[in-house]
């Protein structure tokens, strides 16, 4: 009936025209939690992996650890600054890495496995220029195992995630000389390292 206020309501109404009607308060927070939620795991899970195999986790081991990390990230959402949320994630990564190799005792030596040429990071330029991609990626692999768990975080974060020291010491919750004294002796031995290399790449 064209008097009846209901059917003239549904004759006329445009969903894409109700932009101005309430919407629970509880239902907005929800979606955009979500959608934030998803933006996390979309833009960082990727490198939250390789730092992951940066600070010495196989392959495997590091799925499973990225998804401890954003498990814990998702729980934390509400503690996340805007613009923060890597560092946020590498501290949660570092604890995360560290109990695992506790608990799994994982091998000093272990078997270099190959990864995705993007997860390579920015390498030392003479590394670069020395090798290709994928040994290159071998050799850091191998470099890094043979460094403490507290000299691999430091160097993985500052020469591969290219943190700044200050982040660092936020991160690890360490103080910045004790972060600067680490990054130093984790490029002394990357340098000697790349040195012991080019020495045997030069034996007949």
């Amino acid at each position: 009936m064209e008097g009846d206020d209901g059917a003239m309501v549904a004759s006329t109404w445009r969903p894409e025209e109700a932009t101005d009607l309430p919407v629970p308060g509880a239902a907005v927070v929800d979606v955009a939690r979500a959608r934030r939620e998803l933006v996390l795991v979309r833009e960082h899970l990727p490198v939250v992996w390789r730092f992951l195999r940066r600070l010495g986790l196989s392959p495997e081991d590091a799925d499973d650890a990225a998804q401890e990390v954003f498990v814990i990230a998702v729980k934390k959402l509400d503690q996340i600054e805007d613009n923060r949320e890597r560092s946020f994630l590498y501290g949660i990564a570092v604890r995360v890495a560290s109990r695992q190799r506790r608990s799994q005792n994982l091998r000093a030596e272990r078997t270099v496995r190959s990864v995705d040429v993007d997860a390579c990071g920015t390498l030392d330029p003479t590394a670069d220029e020395l090798l290709d991609r994928k040994e290159g990626l071998a050799f850091l692999d191998a470099t890094l195992a043979k460094m403490t768990p507290e000299l691999r975080t430091t160097f993985a974060l500052y020469e591969l995630e290219e943190m700044t020291m200050a982040e660092i010491s936020a991160v690890t919750d360490t103080p910045m000389g004790t972060v600067a004294s680490r990054l130093r002796r984790a490029r002394e031995q990357f340098q000697e390292a790349v040195k012991r290399m080019q020495r045997e790449s030069r034996r007949p």
